[in-house]
């Protein structure tokens, strides 16, 4: 039938028994055309004992800048007899397309659902009690963030700040309960401590990457190779990707070792390796350009002092609470990111936010702060011997930013808070 529909004057394109049809023209004569090619489509079904469906999932749209109002007013005939209106959006392969072809319409209603899917894992990881942080966090990944990103590669043109900071906001709910941490706790910092990418950085880096995938496994004489590599060239993150790209012998072959031989040899690369290699180029690109965004933000001092040796990283296994959020419970984690963060049920919190309580002072009498409860209070001397065999100097960031540190820390709170 696509055939067929070429030599009747459209365009046809689709995936199995989804089809589109498209024409080009003033609105009236593409109407007309569209109507004459549908019928004979029909027909065709007809004579081949089935049929096209016109219900509801027939869609009729004209693509344009400039909507006249005379234009809104023209109906596409059916087969049937029946008027079909001009519709203002159309679904494409789960795409939302509008009339303007800006995707409005697709990035709100991927924002939107990827809220209500947030909304849903919000109900399994609070401050106490939930899931471990780990399991939260692989939920996010794998069914909220593949709502946003499906076609990126599409729409990621259009993106405005505002529905990139809708991202943001989107994104900051699950953070939030990843590591339960309190409201205030600064955005950089939850992001780092869930080792969850912001998205201002994150789309730039997916698009690139799928533009080196589909650059390197489809012929070289086609068309679209042109495309991609202007993608990539327009990702500020992928520059020594590109250079990478194109420096073709710099990544023909590679040096591998032969220990029977105790020599080396040299072996092509793999289509695989080329595109691993270029990828982990561009992924490269994507943290510096993280951590050089969480620099720049505006963070507590204290969080900033613990963690000054510490980088940003998506990799779990490299991240220092990674370990607690694997194996403790939903209290521990939420205690460790409030001490690590500053941003919790301490006296010193709520006096900062102006949130009333009966006292903001520690049992022994002083301002109740992270820094107090962990050094200072001759109440809790015997709970800090633990600490002490650590940290000799009561370092904080060898006791808030090491595992062995943290280990030590779970068992203090635990003793403090009982």
């Amino acid at each position: 039938m696509y055939h067929a529909i070429k030599e009747w004057g459209g365009t046809p394109f689709g995936f199995i028994d989804d089809v589109t049809i498209t024409v080009e023209g003033k609105i009236e004569e593409n109407t007309k055309s569209l109507s004459n090619i549908l019928e004979k489509c029909c027909n065709w079904a007809k004579s081949r004992m089935t049929k096209i469906d016109l219900g509801d999932k027939l869609g009729f749209i004209h693509f344009t800048k400039n909507v006249k109002p005379k234009d809104e007013k023209v109906q596409l005939t059916l087969p049937n007899g029946e008027l079909r209106e001009l519709q203002k959006e159309v679904k494409l392969l789960g795409i939302t397309l509008n009339n303007l072809l800006d995707f409005k319409s697709h990035i709100l209603n991927k924002i939107n659902k990827a809220r209500k899917a947030v909304g849903a894992i919000w109900h399994l990881g609070g401050v106490q009690k939930g899931m471990r942080g780990s399991a939260v966090r692989s939920l996010y990944i794998a069914c909220v963030r593949p709502i946003v990103e499906y076609v990126l590669e599409i729409w990621h043109h259009k993106i405005l700040k505002g529905e990139i900071h809708k991202l943001e906001v989107m994104q900051n709910m699950a953070l939030r309960r990843i590591v339960g941490a309190y409201r205030t706790t600064p955005i950089a910092v939850l992001q780092k401590e869930a080792g969850i990418m912001p998205y201002s950085i994150r789309l730039k880096f997916m698009v690139a990457r799928k533009a080196i995938r589909l650059h390197l496994n489809i012929s070289k004489t086609n068309p679209i190779n042109g495309h991609l590599l202007t993608l990539i060239e327009k990702s500020p993150i992928a520059k020594l990707t590109t250079l990478y790209i194109l420096a073709k012998d710099d990544r023909d072959y590679m040096i591998k070792k032969d220990e029977k031989r105790k020599c080396k040899r040299v072996e092509p690369l793999t289509l695989k390796q080329q595109q691993n290699q270029t990828i982990g180029i561009l992924k490269k690109q994507a943290m510096e350009e993280w951590q050089e965004m969480y620099w720049n933000s505006s963070k507590d001092l204290w969080y900033h002092n613990i963690t000054v040796e510490s980088k940003c990283t998506d990799n779990l296994s490299k991240m220092v609470t990674g370990v607690i959020m694997k194996k403790d419970s939903r209290r521990i984690l939420s205690n460790i990111t409030q001490f690590r963060t500053g941003h919790g049920n301490f006296g010193a919190w709520f006096k900062k936010f102006g949130i009333e309580k009966d006292s903001y002072n520690c049992k022994c009498g002083e301002l109740e702060t992270v820094h107090h409860i962990l050094v200072e209070c001759p109440l809790l001397e015997e709970e800090r011997k633990g600490l002490k065999r650590i940290s000799p100097e009561m370092d904080m960031s060898t006791l808030l930013n090491s595992l062995t540190g943290l280990q030590e820390i779970v068992s203090f709170i635990s003793a403090w808070r009982d």
